[in-house]
């Protein structure tokens, strides 16, 4: 990777963080969608496995929910 003035990064750690924002600003809305429906699956798996909801039992509404599944995509 190349610096303005010519110079090249040589810090692993700025380059990998550079490399993640350019992925993030060249995300589009249906994938951040889509990465809140997965995020959700995910969620919704392990509070099955884990008993989340005996004591939760509302959680598992608002996993199957597509407006809390888009909220989730688009609010992080």
């Amino acid at each position: 990777m190349v610096c303005k003035n010519g110079g090249s990064i040589v810090k692993g750690v700025r380059v990998a963080k550079l490399l993640a924002l350019v992925g993030r600003l060249k995300e589009t809305r249906g994938t951040r969608i889509f990465r809140g429906f997965v995020k959700a699956s995910e969620m919704l798996n392990r509070s099955e496995e884990n008993g989340v909801f005996v004591w939760a039992p509302r959680l598992k509404d608002w996993l199957k929910d597509p407006d809390y599944v888009f909220w989730r995509g688009m609010g992080r």
